[in-house]
């Protein structure tokens, strides 16, 4: 007799991994992604899972608020919370609100396979009903968030290629004799390296700006390597993304990885701005007069005039759980290579972010 897979729900808005997760999953669980805390508990409600994988940092809310609503609906669903960083006190009350285990990224994904193969064995679990209940009462979300948000951010942003790779890898490994397949996972372990690489080189920056090697490219891979960097991300959230490219060949004067780390930064913000379905980001990379020039324009609501002068100040931000640390690192990168960024904005009718940087 075949038995049917287990359910497995995986809650994390970063697409590649979730990509990651799903491959390495794939041959032993029937395996379900959300990106949002909304969307997650909509998942649980309706696919009843044997298990989830949280990450508590997601646009929409805290992770910690989709285990309180996992809670409320099964008292005792495994729960595996999985991040890159995360305050102590946030730890402990995932476990208080009943979390079967936290691992931070990057983690080992045979310990993740073998911890999800004993959590959806089919016993009667055992979970102190009291615990959620007190712990509901106790959470404050204003204090999830490390004083330190710079090297928090630093570790978020490099913890998902990390984990992205280390998946990849041991699939990599367990898929050797498929040369297709192996093909295809050495591409995406290139892109996560590419990635990881551009991150380093930026925060690398922010503190020694002149350390920037002079590595330029031209426009059009410029343009194409930012998009493929956040394509998964739009893709998840059916945004539509339009690429305006002319004078491809043309040279910023920038490391190639601070313009695409600019750009990859832009877009996503785009990206999160807009709705869902009908979102519409247009990217425009053109030569005006001597400079450079990329646009990234999206159709979301806009931002209030009031709000504008604050956009590049550091630890400023819009979003319910951003860092506030991306445009004032952009801004920084930007002027160190004597160019220039600016924001147009109408509430109602979207914003546009330019960047001129120097010809080569």
């Amino acid at each position: 007799m075949i038995h049917p897979k287990k359910k497995i729900l995986l809650i994390d808005d970063d697409p590649s991994v979730s990509d990651a997760l799903q491959m390495l999953l794939r041959d032993e669980f029937d395996t379900h992604s959300a990106a949002t805390v909304r969307d997650g508990v909509r998942l649980f409600d309706s696919l009843s899972p044997n298990a989830v994988i949280l990450d508590l940092h997601l646009p929409d809310s805290h992770g910690l608020e989709a285990l309180r609503s996992i809670r409320s609906m099964d008292r005792f669903a495994p729960v595996i919370i999985l991040t890159g960083f995360a305050t102590l006190e946030a730890v402990e009350e995932s476990l208080r609100l009943g979390a079967s285990d936290c691992l931070h990224k990057p983690f080992d994904a045979s310990v993740l396979k073998s911890r999800l193969r004993e959590l959806t064995i089919d016993e009667e679990p055992v979970v102190e009903a009291s615990a959620v209940g007190e712990a509901a009462e106790k959470y404050d979300f204003k204090d999830a968030w490390p004083e330190d948000l710079a090297s928090s951010a630093f570790l978020h942003d490099i913890s998902n290629p990390l984990t992205s790779l280390m998946a990849f890898s041991t699939l990599l490994k367990e898929s050797f004799s498929d040369s297709k397949k192996c093909e295809e996972l050495s591409g995406m372990i290139f892109e996560n390296i590419s990635y990881l690489s551009s991150l380093i080189q930026q925060w690398r920056s922010f503190s020694e700006p002149d350390t920037l090697e002079d590595d330029c490219s031209e426009m059009g891979e410029i343009a194409d390597q930012a998009i493929k960097l956040v394509q998964l991300r739009a893709e998840a959230k059916g945004v539509a993304m339009i690429l305006h490219l002319s004078d491809d060949k043309v040279r910023p004067s920038l490391n190639q990885h601070a313009v695409v780390r600019i750009l990859v930064n832009l877009l996503q913000n785009a990206i999160e701005a807009v709705e869902r379905d009908t979102g519409k980001v247009n990217f425009h990379a053109r030569m005006k007069g001597g400079s450079v020039e990329f646009i990234v324009h999206d159709n979301g609501c806009g931002i209030a005039p009031a709000l504008i002068q604050k956009i590049f100040q550091p630890r400023y931000t819009t979003k319910k759980k951003g860092t506030g640390l991306g445009l004032y690192i952009a801004r920084t990168i930007v002027e160190s290579a004597k160019g220039a960024i600016s924001i147009c904005s109408r509430p109602g009718r979207g914003t546009s972010f330019t960047v001129q940087l120097p010809k080569q």
